[in-house]
């Protein structure tokens, strides 16, 4: 059984955590915010300092169609050990969070140590993830700082997904249910650690903000809050341009066909969504294919945006006011992740694939020979090769020229510094041999460690360590027009960040100074939202 010490918090009361990690202490679970119902507005958790709190268990995930983490080491194609049947689920009591604190030499928590604080949102697609998995447990992250003698505080945390997190419609927000929930949690947790974290030996004024895939796109929509939320933002394998917001009428065309799907009638959809059992409504909602992403309002989401309006620096983001650093970075086979929403049109793909991108450039001669020449694509393709090949459009256009996009827009108001992550997935599956989704993030907290060799497990180490330098206010490396480059085998240099340099294709980018980024970007869009074929 675990150690545990208590934490004499000021306004939380006395918390009971685990010390069951070497040099730091865990408080896990804590409720953050509370709801009424699963489309509530989050409301911040009140506590009295008198009372106890258990902070030694892991606080219960979201609804989710995922029940554990076993998904995420499939695309990992690593496991850790853990206890799935601590992994419960729930409705109103899974916005919680985990905080990691360096120990004293006693095993206190030294509430005046005014440390700088990480904050990390998973990822997942807004549908699926938690938190709580064990790939995102901060104790070693958090142990190497300390051994840096860069210490910092690290959280990870639960914000609604799917239906509860970002399905909204007019007749919601009639009946007072606002979009963009899972955002909204997210918010509210930081706004929780501003008022809670000097407990807990945090620095309020030094928070760094960090999201992976879709965690990345939700940390750049923070961007837009008029108040200042963290001093750094961290954003990886993903960025606001992979999945801008959808206007409120197209959010309540996808409500309409939704509801239709499961046979709901219009005035008693709501009603019936609210009191549907949890896991039954994430299986239809997955069924019925929702759309389950940002939508624009006038707060979390307020203003429409695309790779023209970021280039050229036309999207008004208040974060550019406030924030004083970024920090941005891609795999070098990020797009493999979209083999989940292609691999049941992989038979055909190609032919597939080359009517779609002719049809949506039509208006643009000779544009698609030119895309899909450059690719290697082709009606005749290989079902398996094409496969790939198509992934590595998304790659390019998904993950590649938008971490680039972005990190040029915001070298203009702050701090901004790139790094390629090239390493490839060492381990057995699909995708080994190959710098895949979320590898970089496996390296970066150090939980994987034991699974790599000694080269990759040193560019583990280097590349956290190169972090908590960037979370201490350090330039990790040179930024202005540079990249570090990871990978492989443990090289770690800093280039140019263009393509020759930084083993990306240029092909996008070529083809975009002719045509611009969103036209392609919408053509492939409209190959990746086609209905499926009858």
């Amino acid at each position: 059984m675990a150690n545990t010490t208590t934490i004499s918090h000021p306004a939380i009361g006395n918390v009971t955590a685990s010390t069951a990690k070497d040099g730091v202490v865990q408080v896990l679970g804590v409720q953050y915010a509370t709801l009424k119902d699963r489309f509530s507005p989050p409301v911040l958790k009140e506590y009295s300092s008198s009372q106890n709190v258990d902070g030694t268990k892991l606080g219960p995930q979201v609804l989710s169609i995922a029940p554990n983490a076993d998904p995420e080491f499939g695309l990992i194609q690593q496991s850790l050990d853990y206890d799935r049947s601590a992994f419960t689920q729930s409705d109103t009591e899974g916005l919680c969070l985990n905080v990691t604190i360096p120990a004293g030499s006693n095993g206190s928590v030294d509430e005046n140590a005014n440390l700088p604080v990480f904050v990390f949102i998973h990822g997942g697609g807004l549908n699926v993830g938690s938190g709580m998995y064990p790939q995102y447990d901060m104790a070693r992250f958090v142990q190497l700082s300390l051994q840096e003698g860069k210490p910092c505080v690290a959280v990870s945390l639960n914000y609604r997904l799917g239906a509860p997190g970002f399905l909204t419609s007019s007749d919601m927000r009639a009946a007072g249910y606002k979009p963009n929930n899972g955002l909204r949690d997210q918010r509210t947790a930081l706004l929780w650690l501003h008022k809670h974290l000097p407990g807990f030996g945090g620095d309020v004024s030094n928070i760094t903000l960090m999201g992976q895939s879709a965690g990345g796109l939700s940390v750049n929509y923070h961007l837009f809050s008029k108040e200042p939320l963290f001093k750094r933002t961290i954003a990886v394998g993903g960025t606001m341009l992979l999945m801008p917001p959808i206007p409120a009428a197209e959010a309540d065309e996808n409500f309409a066909s939704t509801i239709k799907s499961l046979g709901l009638a219009g005035d008693t959809a709501v009603k019936h969504l609210l009191e549907m059992d949890g896991q039954e409504l994430t299986g239809k909602m997955m069924q019925a294919g929702a759309k389950c992403v940002p939508v624009l309002d006038d707060d979390i989401c307020p203003t429409e945006f695309n790779f023209a309006s970021i280039e050229n620096d036309k999207t008004p983001i208040p974060g550019h006011e406030w924030c004083e650093a970024a920090l941005l970075g891609d795999c070098q086979f990020d797009g493999n992740i979209q083999f989940l929403r292609l691999v049941h049109r992989k038979k055909g793909i190609a032919s597939a694939f080359c009517s779609s991108l002719t049809s949506s450039l039509s208006s643009h001669p000779g544009l698609s020979d030119r895309l899909l020449s450059a690719y290697d694509l082709h009606p005749d393709l290989d079902d398996d090769e094409a496969f790939i090949k198509v992934l590595e459009v998304a790659n390019d256009l998904n993950f590649y020229v938008p971490t680039l996009s972005l990190s040029q827009n915001l070298a203009k108001h702050m701090k901004t510094y790139m790094y390629r992550f090239n390493e490839p997935n060492p381990w057995e599956g699909q995708w080994k041999g190959h710098a895949s989704h979320i590898l970089d993030l496996a390296f970066l907290l150090q939980n994987f460690n034991e699974y790599l060799g000694e080269e990759q497990k040193g560019t583990a180490v280097r590349f956290a360590k190169d972090v908590v330098a960037f979370l201490h206010r350090e330039s990790p490396w040179e930024g202005s027009g540079k990249a570090k480059v990871l990978g492989p085998q443990g090289k770690m240099e800093v280039v140019e960040d263009v393509p020759g340099q930084v083993g990306r294709r240029s092909i996008m980018l070529d083809l975009g100074k002719d045509v611009g980024l969103d036209v392609l970007d919408d053509a492939f869009n409209g190959f990746m939202h086609a209905p499926p074929a009858v």
